[in-house]
């Protein structure tokens, strides 16, 4: 009998994350995020793009690129909001000692609210330009993972 491959927890999640990022409404970085039990459910699902009702980047343009802003800059000018926090909101305190996936590195805001919300390990399965979220998370003890994925 043959013997099945089965990807890990970590590529299986992160390969959720993928398709959750799909839902994004920014065309310049689709962002997944999901928070994940520790029984391995999943607790709730995130990705970014502007405030419910407003309207999406691609009917109004990107205030970024209109002030020639890079990845990375300009948080406090761009009206959507980050794939990690939509899942938090979710979540709610269901993310205590949850894991959370997530295929970009979180910025400093998402780390701050990652670690308030009892996340005890991060999983990112891709990079970003900001790696100061990542020195937070780890100086707070939060475990953090990273997974390469093949499809």
């Amino acid at each position: 009998m043959e013997k099945l491959v089965r990807p890990s927890w970590d590529e299986y999640f992160a390969r959720i994350v993928e398709d959750v990022a799909r839902r994004s409404t920014c065309f310049k970085r689709q962002i997944g995020a999901i928070v994940v039990n520790q029984d391995h459910e999943i607790v709730a699902t995130g990705f970014n793009g502007n405030v419910r009702g407003a309207k999406h980047c691609d009917e109004v343009g990107c205030i970024k690129d209109e002030m020639g802003l890079k990845s990375g800059e300009g948080q406090e000018w761009c009206t959507a909001v980050h794939a990690e926090q939509n899942a938090l909101l979710q979540a709610g305190k269901q993310s205590r000692g949850s894991a959370l996936y997530v295929n970009a590195f979180p910025c400093k805001i998402c780390a701050r609210l990652i670690v308030n919300a009892g996340i005890r390990k991060v999983v990112i399965s891709g990079e970003y330009t900001d790696k100061d979220g990542l020195k937070i998370l780890e100086e707070m003890g939060v475990e953090v993972a990273h997974v390469v994925i093949g499809r």
